[in-house]
């Protein structure tokens, strides 16, 4: 029953009792009229908040609409310039005139430029996550992982990164594309946050119904303070300042994270490292199989 019926059915039962003749002389029908009004009163105004809250929840979804439109169109528009100038600076490292001391300007200009698409890429990540769930479909979580260290490993300079437990396929449900920005963007967090270098430590393991990825550095850390809003959309900590960044690489590694029904944690201590760790849940079934399976040469 809405909200109008019920304050016309009230009206109409209040009316009913009033022409009664029973109730000429009860000194409590002018009470209970006056009850019936101020009920009627809270109706409409429960009918103007539902009316004025349909509205914003409108106008919310259009502009989520508008915003999500937004960033298509202006992830569209950077991604072509992005290119030319990416293509420009390949030219110019096989450019033979080039002066030597070019070749670091130029290996800035293409860092930059990977940046920025790596950023394009976690806006339209989070904007995906907001609109659709995970496509779950099994895929070679060990075999993933090895091809990212390998990519990290090659390009970070003064970093050892060594990764353990990767000896066997390890087949996990989930969306591939999304899990891999989550452990690329811990790895590169790993790296850029450990100036002084040292060693990148990734351990994969499997049992009790889920897979558990741990990745561990030596870098700057995270005080206490930090740690409690380290997962929140834009923040960053105090210390990392001096770093590039926006902030949305550990908030969407978590909202992938649970897209998938696991977690992500993390402890660190100031000025020794941080030891992240992501948790997936697996079908028992396929852990048993994996742990039956032979064991190949570990990788590291």
């Amino acid at each position: 029953m809405t909200m109008r019926s019920q304050e016309q059915e009230l009206r109409q039962w209040v009316q009913r009792l009033a022409e009664d003749p029973a109730n000429a002389d009860n000194p409590l029908l002018a009470e209970f009229q006056t009850l019936a009004e101020r009920h009627g009163k809270l109706l409409r105004q429960f009918r103007k908040i539902a009316k004025i809250s349909d509205r914003l929840q409108t106008e919310t979804k259009e502009m989520a609409l508008q915003q999500r439109q937004f960033v298509l169109m202006v992830s569209h528009e950077f991604r072509t310039p992005l290119a030319i100038i990416d293509s420009a600076s390949q030219m110019l490292e096989l450019e033979p005139k080039l002066p030597v001391s070019a070749m670091p300007r130029v290996g800035k200009i293409r860092n930059a430029v990977q940046r920025m698409l790596h950023l394009i890429e976690r806006c339209l990540t989070n904007d995906r996550l907001g609109t659709a769930a995970a496509r779950p479909m099994a895929f070679d979580l060990a075999a993933m992982l090895t091809a990212l260290v390998g990519e990290v490993g090659a390009s970070a300079c003064g970093h050892r990164v060594e990764l353990h437990g990767a000896d066997r396929p390890l087949p996990i449900p989930g969306d591939r594309d999304l899990l891999a920005i989550v452990f690329s963007n811990l790895l590169e967090n790993a790296v850029k946050y450990s100036p002084n270098g040292g060693t990148i430590r990734v351990d994969l393991s499997a049992g009790e119904g889920q897979v558990t990825v741990g990745i561990t550095d030596e870098g700057i850390g995270v005080n206490a303070a930090d740690a409690a809003r380290l997962f929140d959309k834009y923040f960053r900590a105090s210390n990392a300042a001096g770093t590039t960044g926006a902030g949305l690489g550990l908030h969407l590694a978590r909202c992938i994270v649970d897209t998938h029904g696991g977690g992500i944690s993390m402890t660190s201590e100031l000025g020794r490292g941080s030891a992240f760790t992501v948790r997936l849940p697996v079908p028992r079934a396929e852990v048993r199989a994996n742990a039956a399976a032979p064991v190949a040469e570990e990788t590291s």
